[in-house]
This record gives structure tokens, C-alpha cells and sequence, in this order.
């Protein structure tokens, strides 16, 4: 009965994934709640009452302790930096510890279900990512545009594919991860229908005229086809992104999809030389997990009673956010956990997990939220029970 609750919740909260940014609530204290963050909290907390219920160990301790070590480091550092914070600013950066180990509970649910289940939850996948990029080409005939939606803190991107995500960069992401996804199908079934969704995909991930994506499709894909050897893979898709490149440059006077545009890259450069800045002042324990945003404004990088941008609580950096936030103590915990994951995965984990490291040195994707789920869902499909 337990396991059957688990795995509708799950699928509920898989149906919940494709809302994206287009549901939010705004709580006090800048906290904001999507449904899949109320899913993914309320699968974990019953997963966890379940197992312990049960009196039943979690068997993946090479992950379990990382993960732990991490969420204690970063609970450290904001405890030795409570006094620098008002007490709601510890709770609302503490909220945001709480989701992350939420979020990384996902990996011990999925790899709890039985193998039938989990070849379900893998064709849903399939299913979801179709959803958001079919949105993400109508979104892009239809809504080009973000300006109406600026006064919400969202950037005014312009003639950019940005599905449910209201952001090509973070869209881009996901449809790389997508396209990796469909890629590991692909080269085990070589189906026909896959074969149309990874033209599809590529097309979207083309369309969100994403630097950081590019550079993650090209460097991701070209791990996956390496570790299992289909290296003409790799010739394939450095000629078409030329081609489309090539096509696309004569649009490139147009600022928002010219992919060499110097407003973004100042931006980008601006925000990475805040954050080491704040490094600097705080090299150990950092200024306390997710409290960045708060630090920011003690510094003078943000206005406090500036317009709310989405991009205020993050340096677009996630290496730099780490150290920022944690330090290297939590730095070199959180690259420890990864190392373990990484030393028992598949070529496809391995290619998704670096993918997004790659990215996360461009925007803050190792900590969104979208990315997150996919990560530790498609990780725990691929652990043995």
C-alpha cells in the first residue's frame, strides 16, 4: 500500500513538472513555492515515515553520507553567520536548505521503485519533456516576448524559445539534459518516434539562442558519444550546430539572439566579481547557504529597494555560489558527493552530471530547482535496488 502511494504521488508530481515557472506563489520574505516544490516535499516526507516506519535502512549510504556531509556544512555556515542575519533572513535561506535535501531525496524515492515502475516513470519522462517542448515552440510563435512580464522580475527576452521555464538559459539547459535523455533511448531502440524528438529538441535548444546551453549540448553530447563510442555522432552534430549557426548570423543585429552580445557578458563578468569579492571576505564557511541575496545588498551589489529581479538571490556562477554561500569547506563536500555519484554511473549520468557543471559556470543551474529533479530522477532510474 505504501509503495503504491509513493508512486502515484510521484506521477502527480511528474504532471506537476511541466508548469514550470508559470505557477508560483509568492510568500513573505521573498520565498517563492512552486507545486512541484509542495510534490517533491510531500513525496519525501512520506517516503521517509514509510522507511522508517518499516524500521528499513536506506541502502545507497556511498550517496546518503555526501549528501548529509553537505546539508550539514551548509546548515554550519549559516549558524556562524546567524548574526549577521535578521531572523527572517535565516529562515527564508534555511527554507531553501530544507528544498534542496528534499529535492536530493528524490534519488533515494526512484531508486526505491521496482524496475517496472521505474521503465514507467522513464516514458513519462519522455512524455514530459515532449510537453515543455511543444509549449516552448508555441510559446515561441505566439509569445515571443517577455517584456509584458518584466514588472514580475523576469528579463525581457526577446524572439527566444523559453518554454515554461520564462528563461532561454534555464530552458536551454533542460532541453540539452532532454536531448541527452533521448539520446540514451535512441542508441538502445533506435526508434523512429525518439528519432523525431531528438531533431525536435535539438531544434528548441537551437532556438533559445543560449550560449551556455551551446556549449553544454556540444560538450555533453560529445562525452555521451565517446563513452559509447558512436564518435561519428559527434561530426554529425558539430556540422549541423555550423549550419544553423550560420544561418541564424545573419539575425545576430539583433541583440537578444546574437550570440555574441557584450550586455549579458558584462552582466555575467559583473556578478562573477561580486561574488569573489564576498569569497574573499569569507573563504572557510562562506556567508551562509542562500543567504547571498542578503549579503549582496549589506555590500552595496544590490538595491534593496530596487525593481525584484529573479536573478538577485544567485550569482550566475554555481561554482561561485557554492564557495560563496559555504565556502570550502561545503565546496569541497559538494564536489566529494558528486565524485561518488559519478564513480558508479552510466555514460549517459556521467555525460548529463558534467553537462551541467559545464553550464553551472554560466547560470546557477546546479541549484534550479527544474534541473535538480531531472538530475537525481534520472540518477535514481539508473541505481539498482
Amino acid at each position: 500500500m505504501a509503495a503504491l502511494v509513493l508512486k502515484i504521488i510521484f506521477i502527480l508530481v511528474l504532471l506537476l513538472f511541466p508548469l514550470g515557472e508559470i505557477v508560483r506563489i509568492n510568500l513573505s520574505n521573498g520565498i517563492v513555492l512552486k507545486p512541484i516544490d509542495v510534490g517533491v516535499g510531500l513525496a519525501v516526507l512520506l517516503w521517509l515515515i514509510f522507511k522508517f516506519k518499516k524500521s528499513r535502512e536506506i541502502k545507497q549510504k556511498n550517496i546518503l553520507i555526501p549528501i548529509l556531509l553537505f546539508a550539514t556544512s551548509a546548515f554550519f555556515s549559516l549558524m556562524i553567520n546567524y548574526s549577521s542575519l535578521s531572523l527572517n533572513q535565516f529562515f527564508a535561506s534555511f527554507a531553501y536548505l530544507i528544498r534542496w535535501v528534499f529535492y536530493a531525496g528524490i534519488f533515494f524515492l526512484v531508486s526505491d521503485f521496482d524496475k517496472e515502475f521505474k521503465r514507467k516513470i522513464s516514458n513519462l519522462l519522455v512524455i514530459v519533456g515532449f510537453i515543455i517542448v511543444g509549449l516552448g515552440y508555441l510559446q515561441y510563435f505566439f509569445y515571443p516576448s517577455l517584456k509584458s512580464l518584466f514588472y514580475l522580475g523576469w528579463d525581457e527576452h526577446m524572439y527566444r524559445m523559453f518554454s515554461v521555464f520564462l528563461d532561454p538559459n534555464f530552458a536551454g539547459a533542460f532541453f540539452v539534459l532532454y536531448f541527452l535523455f533521448l539520446s540514451s533511448i535512441f542508441l538502445k531502440e533506435k526508434s523512429i518516434l525518439i528519432g523525431l524528438l531528438l531533431i525536435l529538441t535539438l531544434g528548441a535548444t537551437f532556438l533559445t539562442f543560449s550560449r551556455s546551453a551551446l556549449i553544454m549540448l556540444i560538450v555533453s553530447s560529445s562525452l555521451l558519444f565517446v563513452l559509447v563510442n558512436k564518435k561519428i555522432w559527434i561530426a554529425l552534430l558539430l556540422v549541423i550546430t555550423f549550419v544553423i549557426l550560420a544561418i541564424s548570423s545573419r539575425y545576430f543585429n539583433i541583440e537578444n539572439i546574437n550570440l555574441f552580445r557584450i550586455v549579458s557578458t558584462e552582466a555575467r563578468f559583473e556578478t562573477a566579481k561580486n561574488a569573489i569579492k564576498i569569497i574573499q571576505d569569507h573563504p572557510i564557511f562562506g556567508v551562509g547557504f542562500n543567504s547571498y541575496r542578503y549579503v549582496q545588498i549589506d555590500y552595496g551589489f544590490r538595491n534593496k529597494n530596487a525593481k525584484v529581479s529573479h536573478a538577485d538571490s544567485g550569482a550566475d556562477n554555481s561554482i561561485l555560489f557554492i564557495l560563496a554561500t559555504t565556502g570550502i569547506v561545503g565546496f569541497i563536500v559538494y564536489i566529494f558527493m558528486w565524485l561518488k555519484i559519478l564513480k558508479t554511473s552510466t555514460a549517459f549520468i556521467v555525460a548529463s552530471i558534467i553537462g551541467v557543471f559545464i553550464d553551472s559556470l554560466f547560470i546557477n543551474s546546479l541549484f534550479y530547482t527544474y534541473i535538480m529533479f531531472w538530475l537525481w530522477t534520472v540518477i535514481g532510474l539508473r541505481e539498482n535496488k
